[in-house]
């Protein structure tokens, strides 16, 4: 067997038993585990996404930040989602349609929607579907307006603002907030098998 074969069958190997080790995880995932485990992914894809692009904004400014969030968010949503996961954000208002909700999404953010406006605090806003009839299950963690948002989600954006999301978003929705509004949220989807 040469060098190159062996190196295949190892890697084979490897691919199945990850495989089958993500499958008994499935298996054995109870719903506080996933929501518990979902709520930190979304925590740390948020705190990332942030981090960074603080570092840009203070670094190159506000059209460096939109240029990060572009290029970053996908990258450290696809760092998220592995073994079964998919995580994400998404809005009732997208900058990036491929961030568009899906039925199940859209009716968990008018809720959110309506239950922040009615003055509900935001960490109780979460949304879960669990259970065993569900064969994914899914979760989501609001994303409420900040003051410092809206520098490009906002009202009033400077010229050079509302050029660099006309280059990377012609089809942006996701202005016209206001601070403490719900901007979107992050989702979390875990196929059971």
């Amino acid at each position: 067997m040469t060098n190159k074969t062996t190196k295949l069958w190892v890697f084979a190997a490897t691919l199945g038993v990850s495989n089958i080790m993500s499958m008994a995880f499935a298996d054995t995932l109870n719903e506080a585990e996933f929501v518990s485990q979902a709520k930190s992914k979304s925590m740390a894809l948020g705190g990332e996404l942030k981090q960074a692009l603080q570092a840009a904004i203070k670094q190159g400014g506000l059209t460096e930040g939109i240029t990060v969030c572009k290029d970053l968010a996908p990258e450290l949503a696809a760092k998220y989602s592995v073994d079964g996961w998919q995580v994400g954000r998404t809005s009732l208002k997208v900058r990036n349609p491929e961030n568009a909700p899906d039925a199940w999404e859209t009716d968990a953010l008018k809720a959110m929607e309506k239950a922040l406006d009615s003055g509900m605090p935001p960490a109780q806003l979460v949304h879960a579907q669990t259970g065993s009839a569900y064969a994914e299950w899914r979760y989501m963690q609001p994303i409420v307006t900040q003051a410092v948002c809206l520098n490009c989600h906002g009202v009033s954006l400077t010229p050079a603002v509302k050029q660099a999301l006309q280059a990377q978003y012609p089809q942006d929705q996701a202005t016209g907030f206001d601070a403490g509004q719900l901007r979107g949220a992050f989702t979390v989807r875990f196929e059971r098998n």
